[in-house]
């Protein structure tokens, strides 16, 4: 069992970033990105990504640096992969618990996102270009990263936004919490 690493190659928010990846669990690949000082929203279904910045704390947890052929081999060979076209299909399962979990129901009339995250772990998709189209993000701390996020196209998509935040910090009440913590994006279905 091993936690992987590939050579950052992807340039985006101002940076390179590379894949982190684990040969048995998530839970293997979980703790090794907590000990490296990975922000837990940089998880995508069944990697991380991560920092050029962060090599030598991913060093100094162990992880073995490959280059990307090895690392998919790695990853394919785990059983743990989530192909591109199983992609959608992950981010919908894994929406659903989340909704559950949470108490946000169809049934009684709530709406559930397109994409949901319950919790710090993972990120949703971006937010498409279509009106009424939003993205809600809070995290956790004191700091300003703990007040909800709203991206929006338009005043459909904030107020969409501001009301289904108030059912998610009601809901999270409900479950002991004093705010909702996590990401959704949204749009009026066509």
């Amino acid at each position: 069992m091993a936690v992987f690493a590939d050579t950052p190659r992807w340039p985006k928010h101002g940076t390179w970033w590379g894949h982190l990846v684990s040969d048995a669990s998530l839970d293997e690949l979980h703790d090794a990105a907590e000990r490296a000082g990975l922000f837990p929203r940089s998880f995508d279904l069944d990697h991380y990504d991560w920092p050029v910045d962060a090599r030598d704390r991913l060093e100094q947890t162990g992880v073995r640096f490959v280059d990307s052929r090895e690392l998919t081999r790695r990853l394919i060979d785990s059983g743990l992969r989530v192909p591109a076209h199983a992609r959608a299909g992950a981010r919908r399962e894994r929406t659903l618990a989340d909704a559950a979990a949470l108490g946000l129901d169809a049934g009684t009339g709530d709406r559930v996102p397109h994409d949901f995250i319950w919790g710090m772990r993972g990120h949703v998709d971006p937010m498409p270009a279509l009106a009424g189209a939003f993205r809600l993000t809070r995290d956790e701390g004191s700091s300003a990263l703990a007040s909800p996020r709203i991206q929006a196209h338009d005043d459909a998509g904030r107020r969409a936004a501001h009301a289904l935040l108030a059912r998610l910090n009601e809901l999270a009440r409900t479950r002991g919490r004093d705010r909702f913590i996590g990401q959704a994006v949204d749009w009026p279905d066509q």
